[in-house]
């Protein structure tokens, strides 16, 4: 099915009928709100649209399916993940202290989301079983974090430059999953020994670049 516009015009991919942000944003609150009560496989259509007291017919104006509703959800829930570490990109600091504090970053915005937001780690799974494009972009943008920092390492000469560029981005992409990963997350102990973990692999990570 091709994708409807929103009010500004942009494609709206799973949605359909008319481009009512208010409700598009309630549906997705109350979405929300039940995914993390009951879990994402638990929840209904019929149960979102219950909640709000309309029928589930009057939500498919707005989203054509379940997995519509928990991939913009999903994406919300990444998107605050995803403005975390840009928001490290951006500061005025060595590269090195950045890259050690994006992923300082990563495992406190894994901890919040994955952990402490139990539910929320039901459908960022679901998300990944299924390849869901909301984490595919996430992915993304983690990648871009990571190259930006590196790129002004090497610029500033805090990084070695011999080594190419993707290939480094794309090793400390894959070392740091586990710190973004909700069921590998699960199983790296508690908050102390997480903290260690973290510190020696960042460690490794910085010596491993260093000119």
């Amino acid at each position: 099915m091709s994708a409807t516009k929103d009010k500004a015009g942009a494609d709206t991919p799973g949605q359909r009928g008319p481009a009512d942000h208010e409700r598009r944003e309630q549906i997705l609150a109350v979405a929300d709100d039940l995914f993390k009560a009951h879990g994402y496989r638990k929840t209904s259509v019929t149960d979102i649209a219950r909640e709000i007291g309309v029928s589930g017919a009057y939500l498919y104006k707005f989203f054509d399916s379940k997995q519509a509703i928990g991939e913009a959800v999903c994406a919300r829930a990444l998107r605050s993940m995803d403005d975390a570490l840009r928001a490290v990109v951006e500061r005025d600091q060595p590269a090195t202290q950045r890259l050690r504090d994006m992923l300082k970053t990563l495992v406190e915005e894994g901890l919040r989301l994955f952990l402490k937001e139990r539910r929320m780690h039901d459908i960022v799974v679901v998300s990944i079983e299924n390849q869901w494009a909301v984490t595919e972009e996430h992915n993304q943008a983690v990648y871009d974090a990571i190259k930006r920092i590196v790129s002004d390492g090497r610029e500033s000469g805090e990084f070695e430059r011999k080594t190419p560029l993707d290939e480094v981005c794309m090793a400390i992409r894959i070392t740091a999953a586990a710190y973004a990963h909700p069921v590998l997350l699960n199983r790296l102990g508690d908050t102390d020994e997480m903290e260690a973990k973290l510190s020696a692999v960042t460690n490794l990570i910085l010596r491993s670049l260093a000119p």
